[in-house]
């Protein structure tokens, strides 16, 4: 709404709601291609006790849980200009969020011992409250010198604050082992294995900037930047740090010699430098009262209290220092754009989750955790290319081709406390498989290099003892690890890098076109030179194994690459490159089409736009990787290890676009 020259305000709010309904049970696939049969007892320290032959639709049959929420967000826009050459700018954005969730699970016996059983039936409940408020107002003054000089002073304040509010219940013996009753009102009140539970966050973050712009006749361009933001996830006196960033530019288009080119139309070179800060988690300072506390007091289970994840009073802002050179370059009448970018980030102060620290601190304990540590520094370098061809265009139709790449190489500089910190897991007694270490990639792989499977006993005998890796016994069909650092003992210290997780390349490809009223969309995206672990394979006997052990080794001469199968103690599932694969993959991550109604039919149903559209996202995947995905992810250290994750789900989408 304009109110009159100096004074207008906006109103946009939308309304979303989301539902989902589960009543099929979670099973774990450790292959593509089989399927899971056996269910495996174990207890509390992973021994393996016993096979159990259980129905998967039984298991499915006897899932029952639904899921609701529904929101509200919109924002508030209000400016002002009291003078000319001043204007006063203020947002108001919100959103609610409010989820309910129930699950049951009923009374089920499947025979004998079997860890499925179920003697009570049960119900868990949870409903909570997400909000988020975002409020800025700035003001920026501009004004012109002597026709030429152009500047603006920008100078703000925002604010953002996130709020969470739930409560957790769960209970017992719901009448008539039944869905239809699983409500914790109706449980056994007389029981007390009840349990009731409630979580609240409150996240803020607050800024300070100011920004000044200059230009000389728009061609030479110079601007600053200095910002002062406090975070609540940090202590009261590490939570404020000041960051700032210049940028430079020079249009040289513009200038006499290339203002009447037929070949470049616009191009322009760019320079910035400057510093970003950085937060991970919340409460990185406090200890929450969050950790398991169930005691038995009497004979009876009783819910107490406990600690949950270390605190660090110390962890403060992580900082991203970084320089950027590049050009801005049209060609032909802006049919062709190229956007071309050299970069140098040093990222001060990393924040690392679950740093390892010593066990005696008690992070090991129910419900515990490693705290979010300032573990040191990396550095990455690279450049961007981004690519944009205007190959038709016409009153009826248009088609354009866009293809950028980044190619960035990382590498640690620093690490707190010493030259490495290790991370991440893989499968039962194995070290932790990733690094953070003084000059390799953050998250490296460490592990030992294969160099074959033994053929013969004389093969065996003729090379280094791998006694010192667990296992006495070394025979034919295992797997040949090498020597690497040459001390004639095969052991831990010939683990090297054997693999890393970050990519060398991230492409994207899009592809836009329109007809008339039709239009269409397509977006391929892919990642070059990365590795993932395979970390779903069980080692347990008479479980099921992936595909590629229908060549396993034999018999001499049978197989050179997978090791034999058997249920003796050996080093084959020692970590080692073995288990290290290039998850390199070229994925089409959405399709849409659409149809634009013309203004002559909208106009009788007093509609001034409709469109129908139709995208599908995650279309396909074109990976030489065996696991689910090829994005599994799992912090800085420890990325890139698959324990199974849940694909990315494949999305049919149908939707309409209206205005009135």
């Amino acid at each position: 709404v304009d109110i009159n020259e100096k004074f207008k305000f906006s109103l946009i709010a939308n309304y979303f709601t989301s539902a989902s309904q589960s009543f099929s049970g979670s099973l774990l696939f450790n292959g593509l291609n089989y399927a899971p049969t056996f269910g495996i007892d174990q207890d509390d320290t992973n021994n393996f006790l016993g096979i159990e032959v259980i129905n998967p639709l039984s298991l499915l049959k006897n899932t029952f849980g639904e899921n609701n929420g529904n929101g509200i967000e919109g924002n508030f826009k209000l400016e002002y200009k009291p003078i000319e050459g001043l204007n006063v700018t203020s947002r108001l954005g919100y959103k609610i969020y409010n989820e309910k969730q129930r699950s049951f699970t009923p009374i089920q016996d499947y025979g004998s011992s079997k860890v499925y059983n179920q003697t009570q039936s049960s119900v868990y409940q949870f409903k909570a409250t997400s909000t988020r408020v975002v409020w800025e107002t700035f003001a920026t003054y501009a004004k012109t010198l002597a026709e030429d000089h152009n500047a603006s002073v920008t100078l703000g304040t925002s604010v953002q604050n996130d709020l969470f509010d739930g409560i957790y219940a769960s209970g017992f013996d719901v009448p008539n082992n039944s869905y239809e009753f699983a409500d914790i009102s109706l449980t056994n009140t007389q029981s007390k294995q009840r349990s009731l539970n409630t979580g609240s966050a409150d996240k803020r973050l607050t800024s300070l900037f100011g920004r000044l712009q200059y230009d000389y006749k728009g061609k030479y361009l110079l601007s600053g930047l200095i910002r002062r933001d406090g975070a609540s996830v940090f202590a009261a006196d590490r939570r404020v740090d000041n960051f700032w960033s210049v940028t430079s530019g020079w249009k040289i288009s513009d200038e006499n010699f290339l203002k009447d080119s037929e070949i470049i139309s616009f191009l322009k070179l760019r320079a910035s430098y400057g510093t970003l800060g950085n937060l991970v988690g919340d409460n990185l300072y406090r200890s929450l009262l969050n950790g398991e506390g169930t005691y038995v007091f009497g004979g009876e289970l009783v819910d107490g209290s406990a600690p949950g994840g270390l605190p660090n009073p110390k962890a403060s802002w992580e900082t991203a220092e970084k320089l950027d050179v590049g050009f801005d370059l049209n060609l032909f009448d802006d049919k062709i754009s190229i956007v071309a970018d050299y970069f140098e980030e040093t990222r001060k102060d990393l924040l690392i989750q679950n740093f390892p620290v010593s066990g005696l601190l008690g992070s090991a304990a129910p419900g515990g955790g490693n705290p979010t540590v300032n573990a040191g520094t990396s550095k990455n370098t690279g450049g961007e290319l981004a690519i944009n061809y205007k190959a038709y265009s016409s009153e009826d139709a248009s088609l354009n081709f866009s293809y950028n790449v980044t190619y960035v190489k990382n590498r640690v500089t620093e690490v707190l406390g010493g030259a490495f910190v290790e991370g991440g897991s893989f499968a039962i007694g194995n070290p932790a498989p990733s690094r953070m270490e003084v000059g390799q990639p953050i998250g490296y792989f460490l592990g030992l290099v294969t160099d074959g499977v033994f053929q013969t006993q004389a093969e065996v005998d003729a090379h280094p003892s791998q006694s010192g890796l667990g296992a006495s016994n070394t025979s034919p069909g295992d797997i040949r690890y090498k020597d690497v650092n040459g001390d004639g003992v095969v052991d831990f210290t010939d683990r090297t890098n054997i693999g890393n997780p970050q990519s060398d390349f991230y492409m994207g490809f899009n592809i836009s076109a329109t007809y008339k009223n039709w239009d269409f969309t397509s977006y391929l995206y892919a990642e070059i030179g990365k590795d993932m672990v395979r970390n779903f394979e069980r080692f347990l006997p008479n479980v099921n194994k992936p595909a590629y052990y229908l060549d396993r080794w034999t018999g001499a001469g049978t197989s050179n690459s997978v090791p034999r199968l058997t249920n003796d103690a050996t080093n084959n599932k020692l970590f080692s490159d073995f288990f290290v694969e290039d998850a390199s993959f070229l994925r089409l991550q959405n399709v849409q089409i659409g149809y634009n109604f013309s203004a002559k039919t909208l106009e009788k149903v007093g509609l001034s736009k409709l469109r129908l559209y139709t995208s599908i996202n995650n279309l396909f995947t074109l990976s030489k990787y065996s696991g689910f995905d090829p994005t599994v992810n799992g912090g800085a250290i420890g990325a890139g290890i698959d324990s199974g994750t849940y694909p990315s789900a494949r999305q049919f989408l149908l939707g309409l676009n209206v205005t009135f």
